[in-house]
């Protein structure tokens, strides 16, 4: 009996410090779930000149609700801009052309201005980002940043 209750308690011994010593790798120790690792940009890099702004969606967003959405279609956008979930959306619809890092948005209401905007791409950790300005070099719009 003193035989089996040994090769018992050894047993059990080993298993458990098995348990308690796999839980120990330094690799996980330090990031368990992976949270300090760089989040990379998995859209198409703009950069590269193959790849056009077509079905790309840029919007800026505040905590009050406010949100500005540019959304490219094959050869026009459409700018929205909205106060709130309960107010109306504003729309405007442009033409565009392409050839990064500028794109160049012509409205189809001639009384409007044409707006530039410069687009930063191609950055591994940081999702793109552009700025409009209008013919005077003021800036019309907030940073939009790339949604898709």
């Amino acid at each position: 009996m003193r035989k089996k209750s040994a090769q018992f308690l050894t047993m059990l011994i080993l298993v458990m410090g098995g348990v308690c010593f796999s839980g120990c790798d330094k690799d996980n120790e330090e990031d368990p779930l992976g949270a300090s690792r760089p989040i990379y940009n998995m859209l198409s890099d703009l950069s590269k000149g193959d790849i056009g702004l077509y079905l790309t969606e840029w919007e800026w967003a505040n905590t009050f609700g406010i949100t500005m959405k540019l959304s490219f279609d094959r050869q026009e956008c459409t700018y929205t801009y909205q106060e709130n979930a309960a107010s109306t959306k504003i729309t405007t619809k442009y033409t565009y052309s392409f050839t990064y890092p500028t794109v160049i948005l012509t409205p189809e209401n001639a009384e409007e201005s044409v707006i530039t905007g410069t687009i930063v791409s191609g950055r591994i950790t940081l999702a793109d980002e552009a700025t409009f300005v209008n013919a005077q070099k003021e800036t019309v719009w907030k940073k939009l940043t790339r949604k898709k």
